[in-house]
């Protein structure tokens, strides 16, 4: 099955490893950061407590989902900086979405997300096979939105006012890339 390809990937400056245990309290750190949770969630921040979080972390571990792919992202110099995901992967439709994390913000403005982009793309059509990835984008978050588009992916569609966030309803823009489109390392 290729949705069960599993490997790390390397990259100039980056390196995707799976998910460790022995990182659950940088990724505890990053699940339980407002700022972080602006930008990449729809559901409201809350705290969550160490426990719960674990438990979660640990099945997803131990019994990850056979259509979805974690990652965690280190630099070059060692660091995990973020994390990167590929889920809904359908061989049929050879089709999946794909979404990235910096939350170390020490790493932000550098580079990284562009080259973490670049490496989930290739993984994405090189050896998963995809025709098509797709991802999404709050309006409001800008960086993202820009990084999605010069890695070229077309915006494909708006769905109007979908997340109430700070007072005001959000627009999230629904953006896909073909294997066709696709530009290594841009």
């Amino acid at each position: 099955m290729i949705s069960t390809v599993r490997q790390d990937l390397q990259g100039k400056r980056l390196r995707f490893t799976s998910l460790h245990l022995d990182k659950i309290y940088q990724h505890f750190e990053w699940n339980n950061d407002p700022e972080l949770n602006h930008f990449d969630s729809e559901l409201p921040f809350t705290e969550e407590p160490f426990g719960t979080f674990k438990q979660r972390f640990e099945h997803l571990l131990y019994h990850p989902p056979a259509d979805s792919q974690d990652f965690e992202i280190y630099a070059e110099d060692g660091a995990l900086i973020g994390v990167a995901y590929i889920s809904h992967i359908s061989e049929h439709h050879r089709h999946c979405r794909m979404g990235i994390t910096i939350g170390d913000r020490d790493y932000w403005g550098r580079g990284y997300g562009r080259e973490a982009v670049n490496l989930v793309l290739d993984y994405c059509f090189n050896e998963l096979k995809m025709h098509r990835v797709n991802t999404d984008v709050f309006e409001y978050n800008m960086a993202w939105k820009n990084l999605v588009e010069w890695s070229g992916f077309t915006k494909e569609g708006t769905e109007r006012d979908y997340l109430f966030r700070r007072g005001q309803y959000w627009d999230r823009e629904l953006f896909a890339l073909l294997e066709s489109e696709y530009k290594p390392a841009r």
